[in-house]
């Protein structure tokens, strides 16, 4: 019994730490620096993994609210987590469509059809076939649906980053400040000179919690 009371105290203890992980200039610029230092390099690589870290170090500021003002830390912990919403809605593409019959992706690819008389099989090695024509053709087709795969990866896990950030903001925001608050006002003014996006900035700052679609 006195074991698993030690336990309980210190997953207690964990939990009060990390929910006040933002309780010093000094961590909250470390968070800054790391944060940064993954969007500069998304800005040269493109990669979208370093976007997800920056979501994941800029959520684990935890504001923390409570008073009629806005802190200098919650503040603080804010901005980086709109800075990181904004990159994240920069680097969607507009137009993609997962729905799309030109984005569909097969677990298993169908070889295209031939004149010959050579047996054809869906998710077939290419390098069986032995018509060079029809191979290209299925090896181009294997090639179109390996990229499709990457993009839906690549939207999905930026989407989903976006998300889940702009829930953390919202949480933050609309209920970890009272209504009516200095606090409050000054949240929503930061985040209408950070966010752009209207419909962004509409989930940030309305009554219902935002929801996941990816």
């Amino acid at each position: 019994m006195r074991t698993a009371w030690k336990i309980v105290v210190v997953c207690l203890a964990a939990a009060r730490l990390h929910a006040e992980s933002n309780d010093s200039p000094e961590t909250l610029k470390d968070a800054q620096v790391k944060v940064h230092a993954r969007l500069e390099q998304f800005s040269k690589t493109h990669d979208a993994e370093l976007l997800v870290e920056a979501g994941k170090l800029a959520a684990s500021m935890n504001p923390r609210g409570g008073s009629d003002a806005l802190s200098k830390l919650d503040e603080g912990s804010l901005r980086l987590q709109l800075e990181v919403i904004v990159a994240l809605a920069a680097a969607r593409d507009p137009h993609y469509d997962r729905n799309a019959a030109t984005n569909r992706v097969y677990l298993n690819v169908m070889p295209p059809l031939n004149k010959g008389t050579e047996i054809l099989v869906s998710g077939m090695d290419p390098k069986a076939i032995k018509d060079p024509e029809v191979r290209k053709a299925y090896e181009d087709a294997l090639a179109e649906n390996a990229r499709r795969e990457e993009k839906l990866r690549r939207e999905m896990a930026i989407s989903r980053a976006l998300e889940h950030a702009e829930i953390k903001v919202w949480v933050f925001v609309m209920r970890g400040l009272r209504d009516g608050s200095e606090a409050r006002k000054s949240a929503v003014g930061i985040i209408d000179q950070t966010v752009f996006d209207k419909n962004i900035r509409s989930r940030l700052e309305g009554d219902s919690m935002p929801g996941l679609t990816w």
